[in-house]
């Protein structure tokens, strides 16, 4: 225990203020009994306000060789004549030397509720904090924060084995160690043996005892799902302290337990999704490839059986035809196989300036010529209007949008297409005058995975290449795509691309 010498004051003070007071007793009178309980009673007193057993003992020893010296005769000697006395003497010191530890005994026991009470709450509102935690960066910070803040020392987080070499996240505390220390070889070395034989180690323990700081495994299942390490440079920590935190790190198993259940049902939803994905690529793939295989089909029929009848130039208009659609087929391949890469990952989108117009040409072209009953109004902006894009991928979104906008919509009525353009983003609307979008429909429109029971976007606004794949072609080019009802009637599909070419 740390020399106090406030708590010397106090005890001096005291024992001068049971002397004055007893001498006080003897003048009116008072028996020496009292004069004895007044100085237990200061015995008790100095042992409950100071820290440790040994200021109650200095003061069970001074009350009793001030009694003898002050009210014994011969007076203002250590001496006593009186029979009896040496045994009062004895019992005295006893008394107060017992008084003394059960006051001590006490304070500290209730010292240590109040700790355990403490420890419980922190424990309580660690667990309800980690219980809303999601992600694994949140908790090891969470974890970190709490930490520091209850044993002021620097922490360390190794969420992995660090012999793969990553740094473990480190929160240092004021005047404790610094990161490089917690993160250096020797200390990965000790997380690495707590990762693989599951006990602690370091600073305090048996094993590798020379390290910066001590290692805790944090086990669930019988799986280290992490490893704590804390700063013992302020000295070892208490067994209380340790299993204290000991206590913090199977919360915080817990917390990385369910983080890492929660991460591999979020991989089965991914893997469900993308196998739904297929799915609607291989319907849109078989509904945009039927037009133009139909279409060369025929011209190529009606080269082979009129091949007798046919003039020159019905020949070269069919050949022309047939090259035509061919060429679509091989851009739609392509593009195909270029939304496939954006939605693995594996690519990004090949941007180049672009004339917008000539894009929203390109696709009124194959509507119209697919959907010759039906009117296609554009409006585009009088001046030349140059989108950093991939032409062939937004074209194609552009004819998905203008085929779902076409079917749903009267051969009377004209689907619309508009761009416009804003300071810093190009839009283009797509609307249709036919019944709209069904309002359930909604969430879904651009997801390739619905619920069950619930009709998927796709089939609801028709297939092209899906509007699942539309937006992801948009989101590759960094822009937003929307859908709403018209009050007048119909629907309105807006996608915007910026201006500014950003990788």
């Amino acid at each position: 225990m740390e020399f106090s010498w406030i708590d010397c004051a106090k005890t001096a003070a005291l024992l001068v203020a049971a002397t004055l007071v007893s001498l006080g007793l003897r003048k009116v009178g008072i028996g020496d009994q009292n004069i004895i309980m007044t100085y237990i009673l200061s015995v008790l007193v100095i042992s409950r306000i100071t820290k440790g057993h040994i200021f109650g003992i200095i003061a069970s020893v001074a009350s009793v060789l001030s009694f003898n010296f002050f009210f014994t005769k011969p007076m203002y000697t250590f001496n006593a004549i009186q029979a009896g006395y040496p045994i009062t003497f004895l019992i005295m010191l006893l008394v107060a030397l017992i008084t003394s530890t059960l006051t001590v005994r006490i304070k500290t026991q209730a010292k240590l509720a109040v700790q355990r009470e403490r420890r419980t709450e922190v424990l309580y509102e660690i667990n309800k904090k980690l219980l809303v935690t999601r992600g694994l960066e949140n908790i090891i910070s969470l974890t970190n924060v709490y930490i520091v803040n209850l044993f002021e020392r620097s922490v360390v987080f190794f969420p992995s084995d660090p012999e793969a070499g990553t740094n473990g996240s480190v929160m240092q505390a004021d005047g404790d160690t610094d990161e490089a220390v917690l993160n250096s070889k020797d200390e990965k070395a000790v997380a690495h043996w707590v990762f693989v034989n599951q006990k602690r180690a370091g600073s305090g323990t048996d094993t590798l005892m020379g390290a910066a700081g001590l290692y805790m495994p944090v086990i669930s299942q019988g799986k280290v799902l992490a490893v704590l390490g804390i700063s013992c440079v302020k000295g070892f920590l208490g067994h209380n302290t340790r299993q204290f935190l000991r206590m913090i790190a199977s919360q915080v198993a817990m917390a990385l337990e369910r983080q890492n259940l929660s991460d591999e049902q979020r991989s089965i939803i991914v893997e469900a999704e993308k196998e739904k994905m297929r799915s609607n690529l291989l319907r849109a793939i078989a509904h945009d490839l039927r037009t133009p295989l139909s279409g060369i089909l025929g011209a190529s029929s009606a080269i082979r059986e009129n091949s007798k009848t046919l003039d020159e130039s019905t020949r070269d208009k069919l050949n022309a035809d047939i090259q035509e659609e061919a060429q679509w087929l091989i851009r739609m391949v392509e593009n195909l196989l270029s939304v496939t890469r954006i939605n693995e990952g594996e690519s990004k989108v090949n941007k180049n300036p672009e004339a917008a117009e000539e894009v929203v040409a390109e696709a009124v072209s194959r509507i119209r010529k697919r959907f010759p009953h039906h009117k296609v109004e554009v409006s585009v902006p009088d001046e030349l209007l140059e989108v950093p894009m991939d032409g062939t991928l937004i074209a194609q979104v552009l004819i998905n949008l203008l085929e779902n906008a076409v079917k749903h919509s009267a051969v009377t009525s004209p689907v619309e297409i508009i761009l416009k353009r804003t300071e810093d983003a190009a839009i283009f609307e797509v609307i249709d005058h036919g019944k709209g979008i069904v309002d359930e429909d909604f969430p879904y429109l651009f997801i390739s995975y619905v619920p069950n029971g619930m009709k998927s976007s796709d089939s609801s606004r028709g297939m092209g290449i899906g509007l699942s794949i539309c937006m992801t072609i948009i989101k590759a080019h960094n822009g937003t795509m929307e859908a709403a009802n018209r009050k007048e009637g119909g629907a309105v599909f807006k996608f915007t691309l910026p201006l500014e070419r950003s990788e």
